[in-house]
C-alpha cells in the first residue's frame, strides 16, 4: 500500500488527501472541499482544495465523499486482547492501557515504538493497585500480574514509585467493593499524594457510590469508568464529581439505566468527559466504538463534542501536544471515513484510510 512503512525508512512519503471534508478535532462543523498535506509525519498544510498545490512526490488520496478526522484517542483499553495493528487500522491511533502485566506491557511498548509501528501510540498505567483479594486479583479477564496488591500506606507509596519508574502515564486503582475489599481511605490518600509528587494522576475503577465518595475525598482525578453501582448515584455526589473529576465513562460495556442516568446528570452539571472503551471487555470493537459515542450523545454531548472527546479533548487530557487535531504542525494521525459522522456516527465504521505519524496503516 502506498505510504506503508518501508524497512529502513526514517520518514513516511508525503501524502495529500484532496477534496475532503475536514472535522479538525474541535467541536465545530466540517469544513468542506479541503486538501490536507502531510510530510515527515507532520501535517504541513490544510486549505481549500482549489488553492492548494500538491507536492509532486506525494501519495494522493481522493477524499471526495469522505470526512477526514484526527485519529481517535482511546483513554481506556487493554491492548493485549487484540492485535494492535487491527486496532490501528480501525482508526484508533493513540491508546492508554489501563491494566496489564509488566512483561506483556513491555512487549506492547516495543511493538508501538519506532517509525511505522503497526500499533497505536501507547501510553500505559501498568499494574492496577489494589489490596490482597481485591479486584482484579480474581477477575477472569486479568492475566496473572495485572494486579499490584498493597498492604498499607507505605507499600502503596512504594508501588507508585515502582510504577512511575517503569514509565506509567497514570496510576490506576481498583475500588470495586462489589467483588472484594478495597483500599482504605488513608491508604488511598497516601497513594494519591505519592502519585502527585511524581506528576502523575490517579484513575479509579469504582464499584458503588461509597467508593466514589472515597475516591473524591482522596483527590482521585479521574473515573476509569462511570461507577457500576446498580442504583443511581446520589445527585449531590454526581454534582461534586462533575466539579472535580474527568470521567471516562465506558458505558457500552454495561449500559445500565443507572449508569446512563448518572452520566447524563454529570454532563448537565458541566462534568468533563473523555472517550474510552475498555477495549478487551465485552462490547467494544478493536476500532472506533460507535455505540460508545452514541451513548455519549444520549448522555447530552452534542455529536461534535462527542467526537472532540475522542480526539482533541482526550489528547489534551493525556498531555499529548500535537495530537487529536487536524492542523498545520500536528502529528499526521488521520482517519478518513466515508460519509459525515455528524449526520451518522456509523460513518466512523466505514474506514478508507488511517495514518499514524504519516505512515499508512495496513488494513
Amino acid at each position: 500500500m502506498p505510504g506503508s512503512p518501508t524497512p529502513g525508512a526514517a520518514d513516511p512519503p508525503p501524502i495529500a488527501i484532496v477534496g475532503v471534508a475536514v472535522l479538525d478535532g474541535g467541536d465545530g462543523p466540517p469544513v468542506r472541499d479541503q486538501t490536507v498535506v502531510a510530510a515527515g509525519g507532520v501535517i504541513e498544510r490544510v486549505g481549500p482544495a482549489g488553492e492548494m498545490a500538491v507536492p509532486a512526490a506525494a501519495v494522493v488520496v481522493d477524499g471526495a465523499g469522505g470526512t477526514l478526522l484526527p485519529g481517535f484517542v482511546d483513554a481506556h483499553v487493554h491492548l493485549g486482547f487484540y492485535p494492535p495493528a487491527r486496532v490501528l487500522a480501525g482508526g484508533v491511533t493513540t491508546v492508554r492501557d489501563l491494566g496489564w502485566p509488566p512483561e506483556g506491557l513491555d512487549a506492547l511498548r516495543r511493538g508501538a515504538a519506532g517509525p511505522g509501528a503497526a500499533s497505536p501510540r501507547l501510553l500505559a498505567a501498568g499494574q492496577i493497585v489494589t489490596v490482597p483479594d481485591g479486584y482484579p486479583t480474581r477477575a477472569p479477564w486479568a492475566p496473572p500480574g495485572t494486579a499490584r496488591p498493597v498492604d498499607g500506606a507505605a507499600e502503596a507509596v512504594r508501588a507508585v514509585a515502582e510504577l512511575a519508574g517503569s514509565g506509567a502515564a497514570v496510576i490506576k486503582v481498583a475500588l470495586d467493593d462489589r467483588v472484594g475489599p478495597t483500599l482504605p481511605a488513608p491508604v488511598l490518600a497516601a497513594l494519591v499524594g505519592a502519585a502527585g509528587e511524581r506528576g502523575l494522576g490517579v484513575t479509579a475503577h469504582i464499584g458503588t457510590a461509597g467508593e466514589a465518595a472515597k475516591a473524591l475525598a482522596a483527590g482521585v482525578g479521574e473515573l476509569a469508568h462511570w461507577p457500576f453501582d446498580p442504583r443511581p448515584l446520589p445527585d449531590a455526589l454526581v454534582d461534586a464529581l462533575a466539579e472535580s473529576v474527568v470521567a471516562v465513562p465506558t458505558l457500552h460495556i454495561d449500559p445500565t439505566r443507572a449508569r446512563r442516568a448518572g452520566l447524563r446528570r454529570f454532563v448537565a452539571r458541566g462534568g468533563r468527559v473523555v472517550y474510552g472503551t475498555d477495549l478487551g471487555n465485552q462490547g467494544p470493537p478493536p476500532a472506533v466504538d460507535v455505540e460508545e459515542l452514541r451513548l455519549l450523545v444520549e448522555a447530552g454531548l452534542a455529536p461534535e463534542r462527542a467526537l472532540a472527546a475522542a480526539t482533541s479533548l482526550a489528547a489534551a487530557h493525556l498531555g499529548l501536544a500535537g495530537v487529536g487535531v487536524v492542523a498545520p504542525g500536528a502529528r499526521a494521525d488521520l482517519l478518513l471515513v466515508d460519509g459525515d459522522p455528524l449526520d451518522d456516527l456509523a460513518a466512523l465504521s466505514r474506514v478508507r484510510l488511517v495514518t499514524r505519524d504519516g505512515w499508512v496503516a495496513n488494513s
